[in-house]
């Protein structure tokens, strides 16, 4: 063979092997996304429920022991606009940057690029019991609720209208 022969034979199997590779590996479905196609990789998550239609909560949501998952959608365009995690009757994870169950579950559901992304997140303010974080990804939403601890991904760039709702509601009245 010649050399230009053995370089397109080898170029063109490493992009074969890159195509199967992406083709096998599940996408991450994050915020922004379709809800068609964080509904279909939730189905590959062993540590997620089966996501429903919840009308009422204009979303998708499940319930897998004391995991709760929500992926919120506009009702427009399909489009994900924030996603959250609810862990109840756990003493041992809460939603801090410097939680290593909090890391190590983000790091199961999504990916390390996920799970670094909010463990080297940037603490930004607290709104009533919100703490508000900016990586370089996503944004952050970390709350200890009844019985458990949350976080909400966010896009990026929606961090500074998710804080500027959450003042306007502690004085307003909003819906929930």
């Amino acid at each position: 063979m010649h050399k230009s022969s053995k370089f397109n034979y080898l170029f063109n199997a490493t992009l074969c092997a890159i195509a199967v590779i992406l083709a096998v590996t599940p996408a991450n479905a994050l915020p922004e996304q379709n809800i068609s196609t964080v509904v279909k990789w939730a189905k590959t998550r062993p540590q997620l429920p089966t996501l429903r239609y919840n009308s009422e909560a204009h979303g998708y949501e499940g319930t897998k022991g004391n995991l709760y998952f929500y992926a919120d959608v506009t009702s427009q365009n399909g489009i994900v606009t924030k996603e959250g995690i609810t862990v109840s009757g756990s003493d041992r994870l809460k939603f801090t940057t410097k939680n290593a169950n909090a890391v190590k579950l983000l790091q199961n559901i999504y990916n390390s690029n996920i799970a670094n992304d909010f463990q080297k997140s940037r603490y930004i303010t607290k709104v009533g019991h919100d703490q508000y974080y900016r990586g370089q990804k996503f944004a952050y939403i970390a709350a200890e609720v009844q019985g458990g601890s949350s976080l909400q991904i966010i896009p990026l760039n929606k961090l500074q209208e998710f804080i500027d709702n959450a003042k306007y509601c502690q004085t307003n009245q909003c819906d929930v």
